[in-house]
C-alpha cells in the first residue's frame, strides 16, 4: 500500500517541481527587467523639475508678440512650459476671468506673471493667487500686492526720458510755447501713472508749455486715433503729441499725417511697433522710448522658476530703457527683427 502511494505521488511531485522551477525563472526574469528599467525621470536623483506658468498681458497689442517670444525662449532654455493669456480689451474683468481659471487648476499652474490693469483694485485678487503660488508682475507694477517681484521698466525714468526727448524736439524746431497732448489706454495703471509723472517732472516744468489733461482710449485703436484728431481740431496751438502705450505711436502718426494743418505737432512715442519705427525713420516721430518686452517674458519665467526652486530673487528686475531716434534706429531695428524670428 505505501509503495503504491509513493508511485502515485511521483507524477504530482514532478509536476510541482516543474511549476516551481518555471515560477522561479519567471521571477528572475521579472527582477532582471525591473533592475534594467530606468527610474521615472521625476524620481531620478538630481532631475530638474518642470513647472507650468501663466503669463497674462493687459491687452492684445503687437507689443505683446515680442514678450511672448521671450516666454517661448525661456521655455526652451529653462525647461518650463507656459500658457499666455491676452485679453482683447484692457479690462479688469477679462484678467479676472483668466485668474479664476488659473486658480481652478492649482495642480497645473505653479506660478503667474501678470501686467495688472488696475493695481489697487486687483490687489486682493493678486494676493489670493499669491497665497497658492508665486506671483510676479511685469510691465506695470502692483506694489501693494504680495507679488514676489516686478519685472519691467523704471517707468518714472522712462517718462523723464520721453519728456527730455520732447524738450529736445521742441528746441530743434525752435518752438518755445504751446500745448502738449498725451494719449494712453488707461491712466490708472501704474506704468501710465509713472510715465506721466516723469513727463510732468521734465517737459511739464518748461516755461510756455502747457500739458493738457490726458486723452484716454481704453486700448481701442479707433478711439486712440479719434482722440488725436479731436486734439488737432480743438487746439490750434498744439505743438507736441506724446503716446504712452505702444499702439498710440501709429495712431498719432496716422492722424497727424492726415491732418490738413499747415503746422503739424511733433511726436514722441513709446515702444517699438513697426509703424512707430518706420515713422522714426521717415522723420515723423522724433523719438520713441523702448523697453525690453522680450525680457518681460523671459525674466518673468526665470523669476517664477527661481522662486519655485527655492532661490531668492530681487523685488525689482530692471529690463532697462532706451531712446530710439534716427541716430540708432538701424542697429536697434536689426536686433529687434532677430528677436522676432
Amino acid at each position: 500500500m505505501p509503495k503504491r502511494t509513493d508511485r502515485n505521488l511521483r507524477p504530482v511531485i514532478a509536476a510541482l517541481a516543474v511549476a516551481l522551477a518555471a515560477a522561479g525563472a519567471a521571477g528572475c526574469k521579472k527582477s532582471e527587467r525591473e533592475a534594467a528599467a530606468p527610474a521615472p525621470a521625476a524620481e531620478s536623483a538630481g532631475a530638474a523639475k518642470s513647472y507650468h506658468f501663466a503669463f497674462i498681458t493687459n491687452n492684445s497689442s503687437d507689443f505683446w508678440n515680442i514678450a511672448e517670444k521671450g516666454v517661448r525662449k525661456a521655455e526652451k532654455d529653462l525647461g518650463v512650459t507656459a500658457s499666455v493669456f491676452r485679453p482683447l480689451k484692457t479690462e479688469v474683468s477679462e484678467q479676472q476671468r483668466f485668474i479664476e481659471d488659473i486658480l481652478a487648476q492649482p495642480d497645473k499652474f505653479k506660478g503667474m506673471a501678470i501686467c495688472a490693469i488696475n493695481p489697487d483694485a486687483m490687489t486682493p485678487l493678486l494676493d489670493k493667487v499669491a497665497a497658492k503660488m508665486p506671483v510676479v508682475v511685469h510691465d506695470s507694477d502692483a506694489p501693494k500686492s504680495q507679488r514676489k517681484a516686478f519685472v519691467g521698466t523704471d517707468n518714472v525714468a522712462a517718462g523723464k526720458l520721453a519728456g527730455q526727448a520732447a524738450i529736445d524736439a521742441l528746441k530743434a524746431a525752435n518752438i518755445s510755447k504751446g500745448k502738449v497732448a498725451m494719449f494712453v489706454g488707461r491712466i490708472d495703471m501704474q506704468n501710465s501713472i509713472d510715465r506721466k509723472h516723469g513727463i510732468d517732472e521734465t517737459l511739464g516744468k518748461q516755461a510756455g508749455i502747457e500739458i493738457l489733461p490726458v486723452f484716454l482710449d481704453g486700448a481701442d485703436r479707433n478711439k486712440a486715433k479719434k482722440n488725436v484728431e479731436d486734439a488737432l481740431a480743438r487746439y490750434p496751438d498744439l505743438v507736441m503729441t506724446i503716446g504712452l502705450w505702444s499702439y498710440n505711436g501709429p495712431c498719432m502718426v496716422d492722424a497727424v499725417k492726415a491732418s490738413t494743418r499747415a503746422k503739424k505737432p511733433l511726436i514722441v512715442a513709446f515702444d517699438e511697433e513697426e509703424e512707430t519705427l518706420k515713422a522714426v525713420q521717415d522723420g515723423i516721430i522724433y523719438a520713441t522710448i523702448v523697453q525690453r518686452p522680450f525680457q518681460f517674458g523671459y525674466q518673468s519665467m526665470k523669476a517664477l522658476k527661481d522662486v519655485n526652486d527655492g532661490k531668492t530673487i530681487p523685488t525689482f528686475i530692471d529690463t532697462t530703457i532706451q531712446k530710439i531716434d534716427k541716430s540708432n534706429l538701424t542697429s536697434f531695428w536689426t536686433e529687434l527683427r532677430e528677436l522676432k524670428k
